[in-house]
């Protein structure tokens, strides 16, 4: 078994499920031989997305919020005719995200129920993935083990028409109490960490579809309490990193009202809510207000841009995987003179004094003499290519993500959604440097997949830029008034 600190430290924050404070965890990170300040415990606590910072400066852990509650839902015509249930996407937030959906464990009556694959078509198994986001949905649906011969890169992302999922057997729950559609499978979490759910079957047996019963009018209750929280969690939480973290937000906040019984799911709740729905963030989804663009400032991270567009579009920064993948490319270029990089890197209107450029480039000179020795440019070949094209992508990006941070002050009258998809262009980009820049890690095939990629979001980009220059040009047109 691993005990270094760094897992101590997970198992932890997977397993603990009463409220800690900063400092409590600080004496349990001194134990395990982490040196960390009760302050900076606190900062990356408030940015885990495994924890809820509480009041009174407590924290808890996912694992504490969520075990032991309730959620449900009720499968579709096609699972209950094959007697499968595909997790899908059903059990956000009340999981953890980075576990595939088909390895989560289902207990009914204290035994585990059995993996059943499930056939269906591309529109169903998108469906059962919505809330991972539309543009996400066909990779969860394509790292299901039973699809790994599907290669999305090859088919540019689109599914086959039929395909398969792994679910889990419901033929038991079938047997035992006639489990028909319409039915309802109540869930409550009893172990976060390792996935496991338990399941009890609700099983109404109506003989008249059309009538309303008490559970049906506790339902429609629950929708409206669910479709309040939500559109309260717009104004305050504002579109949160993902439509789990908003639900996740939303269901612990007011879990002694959704949590319960009587509740429903929240695939039905969408279905019939006239004010909540999914909409386009950018190259995203999100949960929003029916019809409405979802913004990228708002009350929400107001005090946030006051320093600066932390929040909203990222600052402009300089991982150092980002410089060593502007000196890869000169390598890859087969050229000797660093003294030009600098004026690469930075944003083309930043301007810097002649010491500082000169501190940049001696920093630059020693991080090349040390990647030179390592270099292979043959290894590198296959790889080079793209890197080029996306260090390109970046500094365009940067160099407009600089230009609206001297805007900051003025973000609210900016484009919105164009503001949005620059911010999510320059995330996706430095993470796919990120990986470009590690030499030694080989790629897996990945570099169609990136190259795929590549090009949506050179073409996101010049469908954005416009737009925004102008509007950078116009606020400080408006600065300057002729008298």
């Amino acid at each position: 078994m691993d005990f270094s600190p760094d897992t101590l430290l997970m198992h932890f924050l997977r397993t603990y499920r009463e409220p800690f404070t900063a400092k409590e965890m600080c004496r349990f990170l001194n134990q395990v031989g982490i040196r960390a300040s009760s302050r900076e415990v606190a900062e990356y606590l408030e940015s885990d997305p495994l924890v809820f910072p509480l009041e009174r400066k407590l924290f808890l852990t996912r694992a504490g919020a969520f075990t032991g509650q309730f959620f449900s839902f009720v499968p579709t015509p096609q699972e209950v005719a094959q007697e499968v249930v595909v997790p899908g996407d059903r059990c956000i937030p009340f999981v953890d995200m980075e576990m595939l959906s088909c390895t989560l464990q289902f207990e009914y009556s204290g035994k585990l129920l059995e993996p059943k694959i499930f056939e269906t078509d591309c529109n169903l198994a998108r469906d059962l993935f919505s809330f991972f986001g539309d543009e996400y949905a066909s990779q969860y649906i394509a790292a299901d083990p039973v699809n790994k011969h599907l290669n999305l890169a090859e088919k540019d992302f689109e599914l086959p028409t039929r395909l398969a999922l792994t679910g889990v057997s419901i033929e038991r729950i079938v047997q035992d109490c006639g489990f028909k559609y319409g039915d309802r499978l109540l869930c409550r979490v009893s172990n976060w960490d390792r996935g496991v759910i338990e399941v009890f079957p609700l099983v109404t047996h109506k003989h008249n579809p059309m009538q309303i019963n008490d559970e049906d009018m506790a339902r429609q209750h629950w929708n409206d309490m669910l479709e309040k929280a939500l559109l309260e969690s717009f104004d305050r939480l504002g579109p949160c990193a993902s439509m789990d973290e908003q639900l996740a937000n939303v269901f612990y906040e007011n879990r002694k009202r959704l949590c319960t019984p009587d509740c429903g799911s929240i695939h039905e709740f969408l279905d019939k809510a006239k004010k909540v729905s999914m909409e386009l963030f950018g190259v995203e989804t999100r949960l929003w207000r029916h019809g409405e663009d979802v913004p990228a400032v708002g009350k929400w991270n107001q005090r946030d841009l006051e320093h600066g567009l932390d929040g909203g579009v990222p600052l402009y920064n300089l991982p150092d995987y980002v410089i060593d993948c502007f000196i890869q490319d000169l390598l890859y270029e087969k050229k000797e003179d660093v003294s030009g990089l600098v004026k690469k890197i930075i944003p083309k209107s930043m301007e810097i004094s002649p010491e500082e450029e000169e501190f940049f480039t001696l920093q630059i000179m020693r991080r090349n003499a040390i990647l030179r020795k390592k270099y292979n440019w043959f290894a590198d070949y296959s790889r080079g290519s793209l890197r080029h094209r996306a260090l390109e992508l970046y500094s365009e990006v940067g160099s407009l993500v600089y230009d609206i941070d001297c805007a900051s002050d003025k973000l609210e009258q900016m484009p919105q959604q164009e503001l949005v998809t620059l911010s999510q262009l320059f995330t996706h980009v430095s993470r796919m440097l990120e990986a470009l820049s590690q030499l030694n890690e080989s790629l897996d095939g990945d570099e169609y997949a990136m190259q795929l990629s590549l090009e949506g979001m050179e073409y996101n980009f010049e469908d954005i830029r416009i737009p925004l220059v102008a509007a950078i040009e116009r606020l400080q047109n408006d600065k300057f008034k002729i008298i």
